[in-house]
């Protein structure tokens, strides 16, 4: 079964991808800054960033990772769907 967010529905591979996507980019993001209350909030945000470039209809993990590690470090805007709520 396919999960909904936001209005989008992923099946179960696309999950996955999203996953390693996460998991990935988070592993780089989270060396750079230290943990504490603002950790949920950067998770939150990458999060959003993956799901905004899975929208976008990008399933590539690498290069998922990358662009959101871009989007962390504040070298360039993240893309406008990742703040809708």
């Amino acid at each position: 079964m396919a999960r909904k967010h936001f209005g989008q529905a992923y099946d179960p591979e696309t999950l996955k991808v999203l996953g390693r996507a996460f998991d990935a980019a988070w592993r780089n993001v989270s060396r750079h800054e230290p943990a504490g209350e603002a950790e949920d909030d950067r998770r939150t945000c990458l999060a959003l960033i993956i799901l905004a470039l899975a929208r976008e209809g990008n399933r590539d993990v690498a290069a998922m990772k990358e662009i959101a590690v871009r989007y962390m470090d504040r070298k360039e805007l993240p893309p406008a769907n990742a703040t809708r709520h």
